[in-house]
């Protein structure tokens, strides 16, 4: 059964780290709503900012149709996308693992986002002002529907506790 696995959290959670690494360690697709953003930016300038959104899911979609697997990397911030990729896991018989990237120390979470670079050409990491912006959309997914990883821990344990909470397919 092809899965799909949604990383989701604010900015400088350490989720896109955790996203790739998940996808790379998988062999999956991975697709980053800041990558359909930049594109988006750059190609339709005025188009709504959800519509990356929709391109993200569409694609996550169209892999799942084809049997693979697929991972997300998105703020996931609002109900209605959360549940768009609800219905997509349901309606293509995926197996779905919700990853929720958090960091509990704030003086710690500051110097993550102050300190990263750029992994999308063309489009700088989101800075404490964006966090500042999301923080009163994003809602934490409710209990017991997700992993929850905090960034004040290893980032080796937090992968291990993903690809544990995934079911990683090497394991026998």
């Amino acid at each position: 059964m092809p899965d799909l696995i949604l990383f989701s959290g604010l900015p400088g959670c350490g989720k896109t780290s955790l996203a790739r690494a998940v996808a790379h360690t998988l062999r999956l697709p991975l697709f980053a709503k800041d990558r359909f953003q930049r594109v988006l930016r750059d190609e339709a300038p005025g188009a709504p900012l959800t519509t990356a959104y929709h391109l993200l899911l569409d694609q996550a979609a169209e892999q799942l149709s084809l049997g693979l697997g697929v991972v997300l990397d998105a703020v996931f911030p609002l109900p209605e996308f959360r549940q768009a990729a609800r219905d997509i896991a349901f309606h293509q018989g995926a197996s779905l693992a919700i990853i929720q990237c958090v960091c509990t120390d704030e003086l710690l979470w500051r110097a993550r986002v102050d300190s990263r670079s750029e992994i999308v050409p063309g489009w700088p990491p989101a800075g404490w002002a964006e966090i500042e912006r999301l923080r009163p959309i994003w809602q934490p997914w409710p209990p017991g529907t997700t992993l929850v990883v905090d960034a004040v821990h290893p980032f080796e344990i937090n992968l291990a506790a993903s690809l544990a909470y995934i079911g990683d397919p090497r394991e026998p």
